[in-house]
C-alpha cells in the first residue's frame, strides 16, 4: 500500500478534533526543535514516604535474591534478554542506538520530530532500540544494590544512566520519538531512585543521583505531557504517559510545573482505564499481553496516588480488579499463546525471572503464595472478582464468558479451551487487534496444541507481520476470496468487522457466528458429556444463505509431531503428550502440513503458512492441518473437527 493510501486511511480513522490535535503536535515540535526552556529552578526534593515505599531489604524471599545476584553477573556480562527471551551480547556502556539482534548502530542526534521510527535504515527495528533504554536491566542493578548491598551494581546502574544522558540529549535521537517511551523511562527512574537512595545517603555521596534527576526527570516529564498520545493513538500508550507522569510527580512534586498536577492527571487516568478495561474486565485492544501491560502501568499508577493520600474512585477501583480476575481467568498457568498482538512487553523487571513473567503475575493476581518475588515488591493485591461474568452451563460445556470483550474459556482436568468471539480491536484503528474472531486454542493436559499463530515483529518482516494477523492464520472458518477487514499497515485496519454473536439453548451446544462482506462464518463448539472430546461444526453462508467454500487451518504449536491413523484421523503428540484430530468425511480436502516441502508442495499460494511466533521477534515452522470445505447442492453443508483424548496419553 502506498504512503498515500496508508494517510488516507489513517485520516479517515480521526474525527475533526484529532485533526487539530495533530496540528498543535506539530506546532510545538516546532518550538522545541528551536528551544527548550530552563529547568535549573526547579527543586527536585522527595520525602522518605515518597512512592515507591520498599520493603525491609531483610525481607526478600530466597528466591529473589538468588535471581538479582544471578542476574547482576549476567548483565554485568553483557548477556542481556530483550522482551524476558531474547538474549543479545551488549557493549559496556550500551550502545543505546543498536539493534543488537541485527549488529546494526543507527546511532543519530538528529531532532527527533524529523525522524521516522517506522522506517529504519539497514534492517533495524525501533523495539530492539527501545527495549535497551526501557532501563530494566538497571532497575536489576538497583534491585540488586537495595536487597543484597551491591555497592558494584549501583556504580554500574548510575554510570550506564549519565552515559545515556550523554547520548541522548533532551528530545534528540530515536529514542525520543515516543511518549511511551519517555513515560516508561519515568517509571524506570522513580524505581532506580528510591532504590539508590539508602545507599548513596549511607556513603554520603548523593551528587550524582542529583544530577542525575536534573538531566532526566523535566525534559522527560514534560515531553510526556506535552506529547501524549490522543484520539485513535489512545491506546495503552495514553495509559503509559499517564502512568509515568503519575509516578514522577508522586514523588517530585515540582516536576508538576513541567506537566500537570496530579489532579489533571489523575482525572485523565481514571477516565482512561474506565476507556480501556471493558465493564467485564477485558482489555479493549483485544491483545493479552497489552492487558496485562496496561493493567500494570495502572497499579503502578494507583499505589503512587494512594501513596499520596489521594483517593481512587470506587468505579476505577472495581474495573482493575475485574481486569485482574479475567487475566488470571483467560491466561493460562503454562505453556501459554496470547492473542492479538504481543511484544512481550512489561512495566517493570518485578519478577523473579523475566522469562516467566506472565506465569508469576497470574499466581500474584489470583492471590497463589507462591508468588514471591512480586509479593515482595507490592504487598497490596487486587481483589480479583468476576463480575459482571456470568458462568454458563450448556450441555455439559461449563464455561466463562466476557460478553463485552468476547472472549470465552472453559476449564476442566484435561482441557483449556479458549473461543474468541471478539470485536477487532480498539481504538477506531483496531491498531494491535487481529482477524481472531470465533478462533479457538485448545490446551489438553496443560499442553498446548491448538494455537495462536502469534505476533513477530512489528516492522522488520511486513509480509509475515500481515500473515500472522490475518483470518487465514487463524482457525476459524474463512472464506474463499477477499479478506476483509483489510490491514492497511502495521497498526491500522482499514475498519472494524462486525461483533461476533452468540446463541446457546438448554439442548444444543452454543454457535457463534461472524458476518463479514459477503457472508456469514459460523462455528458450533460441543464438548462430550464424558469430557474426552470436543467436536467443532463450521459453516459458511454467502448471500441469500447459499453455502460458501471455506478453509480451516488447524495451527499446531511447535514441537508437534502428528502421526496419520487414516486418511482423516490423525494423532499429534506434544512434550508426551497425545492428541487424537479427526475430521469429518464431508471436508473435500484434508491436507497434513507437517514441513515447509509440504506446504510448497500442498500450498505453494502461501509461502508463510506455518510460520508462528511464540514470542515477540521469534518465528520457526510448526505443523498445520489444512481442511477446504466445498459444499455441493442437496448435500450436508456444516462440516466437523474433533478432538478427542488419545489412548496414548
Amino acid at each position: 500500500m502506498s504512503k498515500l493510501q496508508w494517510y488516507w486511511h489513517r485520516l479517515r480513522a480521526m474525527e475533526s478534533g484529532e485533526v487539530a490535535a495533530h496540528i498543535r503536535a506539530r506546532f510545538r515540535q516546532w518550538q522545541d526543535a528551536r528551544r527548550l526552556p530552563d529547568w535549573s529552578g526547579l527543586k527536585l526534593e522527595s520525602g522518605a514516604d515518597s512512592f515507591p515505599k520498599l520493603p525491609n531489604p531483610g525481607d526478600a524471599p530466597v528466591v529473589l535474591r538468588e535471581a538479582l545476584a544471578r542476574d547482576v553477573k549476567e548483565i554485568l556480562a553483557g548477556h542481556w534478554k530483550a522482551f524476558g527471551h531474547l538474549e543479545l551480547q551488549v557493549d559496556d556502556p550500551p550502545r543505546w542506538h543498536k539493534d543488537y539482534l541485527v549488529g546494526k548502530d543507527i546511532a543519530t542526534q538528529e531532532v527527533a520530530f524529523k525522524l521516522n521510527h517506522r522506517e529504519l535504515p539497514s534492517g533495524a527495528d525501533i523495539k530492539l532500540i527501545w527495549e535497551l533504554s526501557r532501563w530494566h536491566q538497571l532497575v536489576r542493578l538497583a534491585m540488586a544494590t537495595y536487597v543484597l548491598d551491591d555497592e558494584r551494581a549501583g556504580a554500574k546502574c548510575v554510570e550506564w544512566l549519565e552515559d545515556w544522558v550523554r547520548c541522548n540529549p533532551p528530545y534528540r535521537g530515536w529514542n525520543w520519538t515516543s511518549a511511551l517511551e519517555v513515560g516508561m523511562r519515568l517509571v524506570q527512574f522513580t524505581w532506580i531512585d528510591a532504590l539508590l537512595r539508602p545507599q548513596a545517603q549511607a556513603r554520603g555521596c548523593p551528587g550524582k543521583m542529583e544530577g542525575l534527576r536534573r538531566e532526566i526527570l523535566p525534559a522527560h516529564a514534560r515531553f510526556a505531557w506535552r506529547y501524549r498520545s490522543f484520539g485513535s493513538s489512545a491506546n495503552n500508550h495514553l495509559i503509559g504517559e499517564l502512568a509515568g507522569l503519575i509516578l514522577a510527580v508522586a514523588r517530585w512534586p515540582e516536576l508538576a510545573r513541567c506537566a500537570a498536577p496530579l489532579d489533571t492527571l489523575q482525572a485523565l487516568w481514571e477516565r482512561e482505564v474506565l476507556t480501556q478495561f471493558a465493564e467485564d474486565g477485558g482489555n479493549r485492544e483485544q491483545a493479552l499481553n497489552y492487558h496485562l501491560f496496561s493493567w500494570e502501568f495502572c497499579w503502578q499508577a494507583r499505589a503512587a496516588l494512594l501513596s499520596a493520600s489521594r483517593k481512587i474512585w470506587p468505579e476505577v477501583e472495581k474495573r482493575l480488579n475485574h481486569a485482574a480476575f479475567f487475566f488470571a481467568d483467560v491466561q493460562v498457568e503454562s505453556d501459554e499463546w496470547d492473542y492479538g498482538d504481543s511484544d512481550n512487553a512489561c512495566v517493570l523487571p518485578l519478577c523473579a525471572s523475566q522469562a516467566n513473567a506472565v506465569g508469576e503475575w497470574r499466581k500474584w493476581m489470583s492471590n497463589f503464595v507462591n508468588s514471591l518475588s512480586l509479593g515482595y515488591w507490592m504487598t497490596e493485591r487486587p481483589v480479583a472478582q468476576p463480575d459482571p461474568t456470568k458462568l454458563r452451563i450448556v450441555n455439559e460445556w461449563q464455561f466463562s464468558y466476557y460478553p463485552i470483550t468476547g472472549i470465552a474459556t472453559h476449564r476442566s482436568p484435561l482441557w483449556i479451551v479458549r473461543w474468541d468471539l471478539s470485536p477487532l480491536g480498539y481504538p477506531s484503528t483496531a491498531a494491535h487487534g487481529h482477524l481472531d474472531a470465533l478462533h479457538l486454542t485448545v490446551w489438553f493436559k496443560g499442553v498446548s496444541f491448538a494455537v495462536d499463530p502469534g505476533t513477530g515483529a512489528y516492522y522488520a518482516d511486513e509480509k509475515l507481520r500481515c500473515w500472522l494477523a490475518s483470518r487465514a492464520a487463524h482457525n476459524a472458518p474463512c472464506p474463499v476470496g477477499n479478506e476483509s477487514p483489510r490491514r492497511v499497515g502495521p497498526f491500522l485496519w482499514s475498519e472494524q468487522h462486525a461483533i461476533p454473536g452468540l446463541a446457546y439453548e438448554e439442548a444444543l451446544a452454543p454457535v457463534a457466528w461472524l458476518d463479514v462482506t459477503g457472508s456469514r462464518m459460523r462455528r458450533r463448539v460441543n464438548y462430550s458429556g464424558d469430557g474426552l472430546s470436543w467436536s467443532v461444526e463450521d459453516m459458511c453462508e454467502f448471500k441469500e444463505g447459499k453455502p460458501g467454500d471455506f478453509l480451516v487451518r488447524w495451527q499446531f504449536a511447535p514441537g508437534s509431531w502428528i502421526k496419520v491413523a487414516t486418511e482423516r484421523n490423525f494423532v499429534v503428540k506434544r512434550n508426551s503428550v497425545a492428541l487424537e484430530v479427526l475430521a469429518s468425511e464431508h471436508w473435500a480436502d484434508v491436507k497434513l502440513v507437517e514441513t515447509p516441502a509440504d506446504r510448497e508442495r500442498l500450498e505453494p499460494e502461501n509461502p508463510l503458512a506455518g510460520i508462528v511466533s511464540p514470542a515477540f521477534r521469534k518465528t520457526v515452522f510448526a505443523p498445520y492441518l489444512l481442511l477446504v470445505a466445498r459444499p455441493q447442492s442437496g448435500q450436508p453443508c456444516v462440516f466437523r473437527t474433533t478432538f478427542l483424548a488419545s489412548p496414548d496419553s
